[in-house]
């Protein structure tokens, strides 16, 4: 591997810990926000009781999870 995969993989997982971090304090919190971190919409109640502490609305974590997929390679 070359220093800049290194890197990103070490950024990747600097992410993943502090997303784990933001779900974890949002499920001692509650539900979770009741706004969508990136469009700022209301989340449903029956979302954010269904899956707790998401941070997006569906449109938004169906978008965040394709663009997540093609940033690393999508199904390998």
């Amino acid at each position: 591997m070359s220093r800049l995969d290194d890197e990103l993989e070490r950024q990747a997982e600097i992410s993943e810990l502090q997303l784990a971090a933001r779900i974890h304090a949002a499920r001692i919190a509650g539900t979770g926000p009741h706004e969508c971190i990136d469009c700022d919409d209301p989340i449903p109640q029956e979302r954010r009781e269904a899956i707790r502490g998401c941070e997006r609305c569906t449109d938004c974590q169906t978008l965040h999870e394709f663009q997540t997929a093609r940033h690393y390679g999508g199904n390998r």
